[in-house]
């Protein structure tokens, strides 16, 4: 199937999946107005934090290996099973220490209630990451899509009874969250049982998780560090304005977010391309993929810039208008995260260069930390999203300027439209 196709496929399911995400978080922003919301948000940012500690660049690996050896996914799925606990427990104590005497100095608006539900949540998590890694990695996006997009809709329809009709605050949400996350591992993990029937892998149990843990350790400081590029400011936020702040600037956040689902979509697609193709092809299929991205990204931020006027306004009320600008400013730095998005599956999985992206990856979050600790203190949620777009901004010209010395691409190779590039775009959607 082509890279458009699997694409389109992808991308269907990920509108869908917009539409009942974004009602989801509009219902949970109204109920909770911007203080609850920004518990919330926190919350979920600390989920997210610690399974990106915990993964120690299962994900990465997991992506790789499977796409170039999918005849092994029996044995990297037991692999899966194997090392999510043990890393899970390691966070678990570390992160838990850190936390048990330093949480009013790091989550000052944080209850210990939800510090520990975010615990209880982390192998859930973790394993939900690396199950996605693995099917993404063989490009079967129709089911890390339509999963999520059963779970979402799960999760609205709790929203609705236990926090709309009930009405339920913060703590009714993560509980909501926990259960869709239980019942999601569940679902994942009867997937994953049924790789042991399908082909053997060739190599010993021993040598493969050698290997994996080999490149995931590569990888691991890059996914932490951009991890933090975008969690940071958050609990900046959180520090120096409270948690009312963090609300407005996390509904700015998951707007602008919600602008790279089509990047979202073809970066699954090329992940498991860049693993198959030849060093030559590669790079030209990436230069196409840039050029038509580039393009693309530019005229979702316009059209976002425009709706979010009446969206925001209209659907959370005037307790979150400050959000609109601080979403502008976040557009503008996401038609460049789009360019960074797209290398990264160069490098890893067609140059095999993790720790090349891990460096990337950590000069953008000294960038962000930077440019954060300076911003934050006086300008506060668009101050936060200054230092954002500033680092998306800067850090794709230094991932483009790497590109084109390793390709020996010209920037017209990224930039220009040509006219295959229509004629094949045309084809492809009329097949």
């Amino acid at each position: 199937m082509s890279t458009l196709r699997l694409s389109a496929v992808g991308l269907t399911l990920r509108v869908a999946l917009l539409f009942v995400v974004v009602a989801n978080a509009l219902l949970l922003a109204r109920m909770l107005k911007p203080a609850g919301f920004g518990q919330y948000f926190l919350f979920i940012r600390l989920v997210s934090v610690l399974a990106a500690l915990a993964d120690l660049g299962l994900s990465q690996s997991v992506n790789a290996f499977c796409g170039r050896h999918r005849e092994w996914r029996a044995r990297i799925h037991y692999l899966m099973l194997y090392l999510v606990p043990i890393f899970s427990l390691a966070a678990t104590l570390l992160a838990g220490a850190v936390l048990w005497f330093g949480s009013q100095m790091l989550l000052p608006n944080l209850s210990r209630s939800l510090m520990v539900m975010a615990f209880i949540v982390l192998p859930l998590s973790l394993y939900a990451n690396v199950w996605n890694s693995m099917m993404i990695g063989t490009a079967q996006i129709w089911r890390v899509n339509l999963l999520q997009l059963v779970m979402c809709t799960i999760s609205l329809s709790l929203t609705v009874i236990f926090v709309v009709l009930m009405p339920g605050g913060v703590r009714t949400a993560a509980n909501i969250y926990l259960a869709v996350m239980a019942l999601q591992f569940v679902v994942m993990l009867i997937m994953g049982l049924r790789f042991g029937t399908q082909v053997t892998a060739v190599e010993s149990l021993e040598d493969l998780r050698n290997r994996m843990m080999s490149f995931g350790l590569r990888a691991y400081p890059g996914s932490i560090g951009h991890l933090l590029c975008m969690r940071v400011p958050v609990f900046i936020i959180n520090i120096t304005h409270g948690p009312a702040a963090v609300g407005i600037f996390s509904v700015a956040q998951q707007v602008a977010e919600k602008l790279l689902l089509p990047v979202d979509a073809i970066q699954d697609v090329v992940f498991e391309r860049m693993s198959v193709l030849p060093a030559r092809a590669a790079a030209a299929a990436m230069n196409l993929y840039l050029r038509l991205t580039w393009w693309g990204a530019w005229g979702i931020v316009i059209v976002g810039s425009v709706a979010s006027y009446l969206g925001v306004a209209l659907l959370l009320g005037s307790a979150y208008v400050e959000a609109i600008t601080v979403a502008q400013v976040l557009f503008f730095g996401t038609a460049f995260a789009a360019v960074s998005l797209l290398l990264d599956t160069f490098f890893v999985n067609q140059l095999h260069r993790p720790g090349l992206v891990s460096i990337l990856a950590w000069v953008k979050f000294l960038l962000g930390l930077a440019f954060s600790l300076l911003l934050i203190p006086s300008f506060g949620v668009k101050g936060a999203a200054a230092s954002v777009a500033l680092m998306q901004i800067i850090g794709a010209a230094i991932y483009v300027y790497l590109y084109v010395r390793v390709t020996k691409s010209g920037l017209q190779d990224l930039l220009y439209i040509r006219a295959q590039d229509v004629a094949l775009v045309k084809k492809r959607i009329m097949a």
